[in-house]
């Protein structure tokens, strides 16, 4: 039997301190509490000077959407500068990391399989 389905509002939904980051929040926008067994949608907010750590997931890709800010993303062995609008593909094992690097939040969200991800920090 499927589910109905469900509707939320971001507001409502309670920001988190992300692991191994500064100034970073993230908020479980649909998630398998909500019923999704395959994909959960989460939303990311980093402050002004913010920056995620380099790490990899092994077995987790990523898709990304930027919403509002300017982020210097590392992914691989390249960098790029990325900003409302922007798709991003991280594939699953592909080392990255984030610094905000303008002068307002930064706003971006990110889809990944459902279930544990492993994280790995990788210095």
């Amino acid at each position: 039997m499927k589910g109905k389905g469900v509707v939320k509002n971001s507001t409502e939904i309670i920001k988190e301190d992300v692991p191994n980051a500064d100034k970073v929040k993230i908020q479980w926008l649909i998630s398998d509490n909500d019923g999704s067994q395959g994909i959960y949608m989460r939303k990311f907010t980093m402050q002004p000077g913010a920056d995620m750590k380099l790490h990899s997931h092994p077995n987790t890709e990523h898709l990304q959407y930027y919403l509002k800010g300017e982020v210097k993303l590392h992914m691989g062995d390249d960098e790029y500068e990325v900003g409302e609008g922007d798709s991003i593909f991280i594939p699953a094992g592909v080392r990255h990391k984030y610094k905000n690097i303008g002068e307002e939040e930064a706003v971006f969200l990110c889809i990944v399989p459902g279930g544990n991800s492993e994280t790995v920090l990788q210095g």
